[in-house]
């Protein structure tokens, strides 16, 4: 049994992972105490942990005193090749989502896309490199931003909106916001279809709902990508991570 930790901006992601499939997932605040009891009530074998946040040297201790641990960063050894020009800027999670994608589509060029606080799109290509993607603002902050950059629109917190007009200012921007979100992403996902024919695109990310229902292009959403992909890195480093451990 393996442990994964996704630790994002606002919350953590967990999963219990046994012969290679997902067993159970948790959500929590904390990727300490709160997701403790996990080792308690599973054997784990070995733990990856996926974080976006700064300070990381607690959490870090936390498991390496319990079980064999892998702290994911640009150092770590990938089942891809990262032709990334700056890999140690690269988002853990943009990673994780394209490895994640690739165990869906193995022999597919993929792009991978996660719609979080900011969307990105990530592309492999069908001989496993991975080239680099694109990064703009999620649902959100751009509601966020029209609210805190005019003095008259409102702070629009439903973003529930399937016309294609809205007839009152929250609903003209939630119509903005969200039809917009799905003519870039459909409009994003086309210029990589031109590129790399036979591409597989897989959304996943807690803002997805909002748009993936407008979209016109074929798409697979999976909300555990990461996951995924984090399980993936830890299974490539496994025998390395069992050697240090016995040192």
């Amino acid at each position: 049994m393996e442990l994964v930790i996704d630790i994002g901006n606002s919350s953590v992601k967990s999963a219990v992972f046994i012969n290679n499939g997902i067993h159970k997932v948790f959500r929590t605040k904390s990727a300490m105490q709160e997701v403790a009891h996990v080792s308690q009530e599973f054997d784990i074998q070995s733990v990856v942990i996926s974080s976006v946040r700064v300070e990381n040297d607690d959490i870090i201790a936390f498991w390496q005193g319990r079980h064999p641990t892998l702290f994911l960063d640009h150092r770590t050894s990938l089942p891809i090749t990262n032709e990334y020009k700056t890999p140690k800027t690269l988002g853990k999670d943009r990673i994780a989502a394209v490895i994640g994608a690739r165990f869906l589509y193995p022999n597919d060029p993929v792009l991978a896309i996660d719609a979080g606080t900011c969307i990105t799109f990530d592309v492999l290509t069908k001989d496993n490199r991975y080239l680099g993607g694109n990064i703009s603002p999620g649902a959100r902050l751009r509601f966020k931003a029209m609210d805190e950059f005019t003095s008259a629109l409102p702070l629009v917190n439903d973003y529930e909106f399937h016309e294609v007009y809205g007839q009152n200012t929250e609903e003209s921007m939630a119509s903005g916001v969200i039809n917009g979100l799905a003519y870039e992403v459909d409009g994003a996902i086309s210029r990589y279809e031109e590129a790399f024919p036979g591409l597989k695109s897989v959304v996943c990310g807690g803002e997805a709902g909002y748009f993936v229902n407008h979209l016109k292009k074929e798409i697979f959403a999976n909300q555990n990508l990461v996951l995924l992909g984090l399980h993936k890195i830890l299974k490539f480093n496994e025998q390395k991570l069992r050697n240090s451990t016995a040192k």
